[in-house]
């Protein structure tokens, strides 16, 4: 695409394992980007670079105070020439596969009214193996706006850092500022959706999703809020009341999941109860709510994996 200039945004807060394994994987993109910024987001241990990174143009800006990834990300937009067309998203525990950024390119050049491409993950561990895992996969090509919108209410199965975003159509929804901390990607997402900006779902554009302890979606309870509040944000999108009801009533049952996690079984049986008023609850489910009490039986639940 001449005259097309590419900006990659990566922030990062605190200890990051992963960090130089995501630059490396963004500068061997061929095309290269045009430009990566690396936002650290507050660490209480200002991040370095590695010397390799900075000789290859890599720059960093700093926050005084950590303001989440939403924050981060607007930080960076604005450190990015004005001229740059396209922002490209990576986070510091994720990596693009080889290709991932020419195949959004090429699908930009043939539809260029969309304002925002994304790919597809490959769910791995912290050792980089696969978990098996796998997320809702949307239809390969151009999603109208509206009827994307109505589908990313019920679910968000767009990875984060498989994300590109027209610069023009970022500027138009207000930029990365979002009114929740975690969940920030998928509000931005509606967002786009309500302002008519379609999407290309470009399949070979593959972003290794990491899973491990220290991401931010790991902690169950503040996701399930951030979820009902971004789901209540943006009910016009909704299908309808029953599609609306049935994802808050999943959003609950999450949240009294993170709650029995957390170690507070009272909100967590409030959180089943606000469920129940919602839908029957399934066998699993009652019992669950019962063991929370039982002092000699709560302390087990929600103890497993968060994924």
């Amino acid at each position: 695409m001449r005259g097309v200039t590419v900006g990659v945004l990566l922030p990062v807060h605190g200890f990051a394992p992963f960090l130089a394994e995501a630059i490396d994987a963004v500068l061997a993109q061929d095309p290269a980007p045009d430009v990566v910024v690396v936002v650290d987001d507050g660490s209480p241990v200002p991040v370095a670079l590695h010397p390799d990174h900075l000789a290859a143009g890599v720059r960093r800006v700093r926050r005084a105070t950590a303001g989440g990834p939403a924050a981060a990300r607007d930080t960076g937009l604005r450190a990015l020439d004005p001229a740059v067309t396209f922002v490209a998203l990576c986070d510091a525990d994720d990596t693009w596969e080889p290709g991932a950024l020419a195949a959004h390119l090429r699908a930009h050049a043939a539809s260029p009214g969309a304002g925002w491409s994304f790919g597809r993950s490959r769910v791995v561990g912290v050792d980089g193996r696969p978990t098996g895992e796998r997320w809702d996969e949307p239809a390969p090509g151009r999603h109208d706006a509206a009827a994307l919108g109505r589908a990313l209410h019920a679910a968000n199965p767009v990875p984060t850092s498989s994300v590109v975003l027209r610069r023009e159509a970022l500027a138009a929804v207000g930029g990365f500022a979002a009114p929740v901390r975690v969940a920030e990607d998928w509000e931005l997402w509606l967002r786009l959706c309500a302002a008519g900006h379609d999407a290309l779902c470009v399949p070979d554009a593959v972003v290794r999703y990491r899973r491990h302890p220290g991401g931010l979606t790991a902690d169950v309870a503040a996701l399930a809020r951030a979820q009902l509040e971004v789901r209540e944000r943006h009910v016009a999108l909704a299908a309808g009341p029953d599609t609306v009801a049935r994802a808050r009533a999943a959003d609950l049952a999450a949240l009294a999941d993170g709650l029995a996690r957390a170690g507070d079984p009272r909100a967590a049986r409030a959180a089943w109860a606000r469920v129940a008023r919602e839908r029957p609850l399934t066998a699993r489910e009652r019992a669950r709510r019962l063991a929370l009490a039982l002092p000699g039986v709560r302390a087990r639940v929600g103890r497993g994996p968060a994924y």
